[in-house]
């Protein structure tokens, strides 16, 4: 099984994969193109830049980066970026896009578009993952960033998509843990009897082995110390891979937490098309924008996803 420890296990696995082509909507950013030009010059992608074409030579050319290696596709607007971006996916030259100066809901239309064959029939869910200092592995998270009030079956499909995710990237049966403030199920806290009812149900249904429990906070999911406290036995044993929010707030706050308090780094990516799709904000370093490209490499060059 395989165990990342830091985003410089995510880099090194991918390292030892073919490189892969990567789209890149509206490629036309400094720091968009300082991420790609590292990720390239470590020869873990081949690039094809799609934006303001003479916006993007002008920025390669200020960090010595050679566009002239690699394909830059001139798109007028942001919807024609990604569109381009996604088309070119569509039709199998590229094995994963990037998002780069465009909003996600462009961004996320062009992938979605009808006339392109990117659509799986699952939701679109974004997974988040931490490296947090003083803790010896990474630890993965979702849905904070996509999906703003998911019903039942929603959630059940956000849970799908980031296991089917680890165990593409090698995290065989991860310990997954389903988040409420309390784990006694409670019908006077219906979120509680929501992360029971897709545990029951995941485990009946989910055709690998699983390690999933919930409801459980926080502290039991993450803490053996936690769980000896309260005198709680979990198979968990306080070291949970996969953390399942139960909601867009909760994912955002708690990873905006790891990164400011506990000064960790989060990389994102996300799932659901038949590529993977890297998404960061502005604001993430130039080390979780290349662990994020990591993470989709070593994806895209692994099993096929299940449609």
């Amino acid at each position: 099984m395989m165990k990342y420890r830091s985003f410089s296990d995510v880099v090194e696995e991918a390292l030892k994969r073919k490189p892969i082509r990567m789209s890149v909507a509206a490629a036309h950013d400094l720091a968009v193109l300082e991420a790609v030009k590292d990720a390239a010059g470590l020869g873990m992608i081949e690039p094809i830049l799609i934006g303001d074409a003479r916006q993007i030579n002008q920025m390669a050319g200020l960090m010595d980066f050679r566009t002239e290696d690699f394909e830059v596709i001139h798109a007028d607007t942001d919807e024609d970026a990604s569109f381009t971006a996604a088309k070119i996916a569509s039709e199998g030259r590229a094995q994963a896009i990037m998002k780069g100066l465009v909003n996600t809901t462009p961004f996320l239309k062009g992938v979605l578009n009808r006339e392109l064959s990117l659509r799986t029939g699952r939701i679109f869910s974004h997974l988040s993952a931490f490296e947090i200092p003083g803790t010896e592995q990474l630890l993965f998270m979702t849905d904070g960033g996509i999906n703003i009030a998911p019903d039942y079956v929603q959630k059940k499909q956000i849970v799908v998509n980031a296991l089917e995710f680890l165990y593409q990237i090698g995290i065989d049966c991860p310990r997954t843990a389903i988040l409420a403030a309390n784990e006694l199920v409670m019908e006077t806290m219906p979120v509680t009897c929501e992360a029971g009812r897709l545990v029951a149900e995941l485990k009946a249904d989910y055709g690998k082995p699983l390690l999933l429990e919930g409801p459980l906070p926080l502290d039991l999911a993450i803490s053996k110390e936690s769980l000896l406290h309260k005198g709680i036995e979990s198979e968990l044993d306080g070291k949970a891979d996969l953390l399942i929010v139960p909601t867009i707030e909760a994912g955002n706050i708690f990873g905006k937490a790891i990164t400011y308090y506990a000064h960790g780094t989060m990389a994102g990516i996300v799932l659901g098309a038949r590529v993977p799709l890297v998404l960061n904000s502005r604001s993430d370093s130039a080390k979780a924008k290349l662990a994020s490209i990591a993470l989709a490499v070593v994806s895209a060059t692994s099993a096929a996803i299940p449609v």
